[in-house]
């Protein structure tokens, strides 16, 4: 028998088992069990408080135990022999107290872990942070936009192959002259002491020197040529003439016409074959590679003298001619009182401007690039079909020259809005060079014009770029920003805009009105790029600008009521919102 339990037995006689029951009264059984000593009995928890009701209690509200009286069998308690058993609950752990924690503050063990624990802390921090910085020094980053060149930074100079260069003078902010080289650039450079002389003039005074030749045209090996040489067969175009079954005379071998109004093709009575002449001199054949490799020398040639930065092509559009040689077809939109033998009257689609040009380009590019990196390839005449001087989608020449939008005798605004946007979006040309010969406005008007679009102005070599249009146009809106081009005020004012894409830096407006008369701007109406646009800061005008309000150099204005007067143009200064 477990002596901590208490066994309480009533035994009743076999004779009186059928009687009837006197029930204990509850208050004496109670009485009985409270006096008796708490190690006899055994105290269970309700099968009822369950662990969801524990968490229902109050934190501070404790469990009553419940006393539960067995029978002898084990089994629910019954009148009879009964047995109760009582369990002392078990107090739960609640850890050390502060003191008794200090205990164990000097203990060597804690003490040698404290100190693992803090240094493992530090070196696994000091190797994130070194592992960061060589992540950002190891991952790929976005090369920063080269800073412009020599020649982008302009402005350029054109110098005539008659310039005296006893009589040259130029001025320190001219970057680049373009020399004229009307030699022949295939025979020995001495024999051009003009041209010479004028190089080195240009180089006296700062200026890098890009040197304008002919590559199509040269006599230095006609005659040979012409004789058949073996050698020199095909450095030039031949093609045997049309017999007329008439007279039995002979006509050239198709209706190529020149810019002359006349044939490109001249017979040879030496050889009795036509040679192609366009110009009224004999025309290299480009299809042959020796004669591309001719002029790569004379490329060599030219770069290898003092300042020599690039090299522009006279007559570009000219240099590849059909392989087939094919008619010419008739211009769609002719003239009635053209004839067969007028260069208008055909579209030219067989000798100039052909698909292959932008490849042979490339060849003379590569030359000037393998001799200097900030070398160019240039064009002396406008490009009257772009994608022919694209190689892959990239435009071969650098800073093609744009001379027809501003040289009409009077400046539509939407015409020349149209004429840039399509410059800029559809040629995409990024960086042009323009020459502005209009005199439909004052000349420091165009110089406004050119010196702050996106490219480089060419200018008289006479002329003296102003100090503070200078300053302006070297600042990052003008050498990075993007442009908008804009027609405002009914077509009367061309409108412009550089601008970073960084929000926040200051950005360039130039408003233009070659009209006669006043005309009023709403900037941030008419242009959506300014919708939230208040204030702008006069920066710069033309001599003929006289809206007094507006004169005062460094002051704010109001955007929404900005006056231009007629034939004259003003900059401002704007700072973008982050919403625009």
């Amino acid at each position: 028998m477990d002596k901590n339990k208490l066994e309480l037995t009533v035994k009743t006689s076999p004779e009186v088992a059928n009687a009837t029951y006197k029930p204990i009264p509850e208050k004496e059984i109670e009485e009985q069990a409270l006096s008796r000593p708490t190690s006899l009995i055994k105290v269970k928890a309700s099968p009822q408080v369950d662990g969801a009701d524990e968490k229902m209690l109050p934190a501070d509200e404790e469990v009553i135990p419940e006393v539960v009286i067995f029978n002898n069998d084990g089994k629910s308690p019954q009148n009879g022999d009964t047995k109760m058993d009582f369990e002392d609950p078990k107090p739960a752990f609640v850890g050390l107290t502060k003191e008794e924690l200090m205990l164990y503050a000097d203990d060597p063990f804690w003490v040698r872990l404290r100190l693992f624990l803090f240094l493992a802390f530090w070196f696994l921090w000091v190797a994130m942070l070194v592992g960061a910085v060589l992540i950002i020094y190891a991952a790929p980053k976005c090369d920063p936009p080269p800073p412009r060149t020599w020649y982008q930074q302009g402005p350029l100079t054109q110098l005539p192959a008659d310039t005296k260069p006893e009589n040259l003078k130029l001025d320190d902010n001219i970057r680049g002259a373009i020399v004229q080289w009307n030699a022949d650039a295939y025979e020995p450079l001495e024999n051009n002491p003009q041209g010479l002389a004028l190089i080195a003039t240009a180089t006296k005074y700062g200026a890098d020197v890009i040197v304008q030749v002919e590559p199509a045209i040269s006599n230095v090996w006609f005659e040979k040529s012409e004789k058949s040489d073996p050698e020199f067969d095909n450095y030039y175009i031949w093609r045997n003439g049309n017999m007329q079954t008439t007279d039995s005379s002979v006509s050239p071998p198709n209706n190529w016409v020149s810019p002359n109004n006349v044939s490109s093709w001249k017979y040879s009575d030496t050889r009795r074959e036509y040679y192609y002449a366009p110009f009224n001199k004999p025309h290299l054949n480009f299809r042959n590679k020796v004669v591309i490799e001719q002029f790569s020398k004379v490329i060599e040639k030219f770069f290898a003298l003092a300042n020599v930065k690039g090299i522009s092509l006279r007559n570009a559009a000219f240099l590849l001619v059909d392989s087939a040689f094919q008619n010419e077809e008739v211009n769609s939109n002719l003239d009635p009182d053209l004839t067969l033998t007028q260069y208008a009257f055909f579209k030219h689609s067989k000798t100039e401007n052909l698909p292959q040009l932008g490849s042979l380009l490339q060849q003379w590019k590569d030359v000037i690039k393998n001799k200097t990196r900030t070398g160019l390839l240039m064009v002396a005449e406008d490009l009257s079909k772009v994608e022919s001087y694209k190689v892959n989608g990239t435009l071969v020449v650098d800073m093609p020259l744009q001379s027809h939008i501003f040289s009409k005798a009077n400046i539509s605004v939407n015409e020349t809005a149209t004429s840039l946007n399509y410059t800029f979006n559809i040629n995409a040309i990024e960086w042009p060079l323009w020459e502005a010969k209009t005199s439909a406005v004052p000349k420091d008007v165009l110089d406004i014009i050119t010196y702050l679009l996106p490219g480089a102005p060419l200018i008289n070599r006479t002329d003296v770029p102003a100090p503070v249009l200078l300053k302006i146009r070297h600042s990052p809106s003008i050498m990075r920003g993007i442009c908008g081009v804009y027609s405002l005020s009914n077509n009367t004012i061309l409108a412009f805009l550089r601008q970073r894409v960084t929000p926040g830096s200051p950005g360039i407006l130039v408003a233009v009105n070659p009209t006669d008369s006043t005309q009023i701007a709403n900037f941030p109406e008419e242009i959506p790029l300014l919708t939230n646009l208040q204030d702008v800061t006069v920066r710069y005008y033309s001599h003929s600008y006289n809206e007094t309000t507006f004169k005062d150099v460094g002051a704010k204005r109001g955007a929404s009521a900005v006056p231009v007067t007629g034939k004259s143009a003003i900059v401002l200064e704007y700072v973008p919102k982050k919403e625009e």
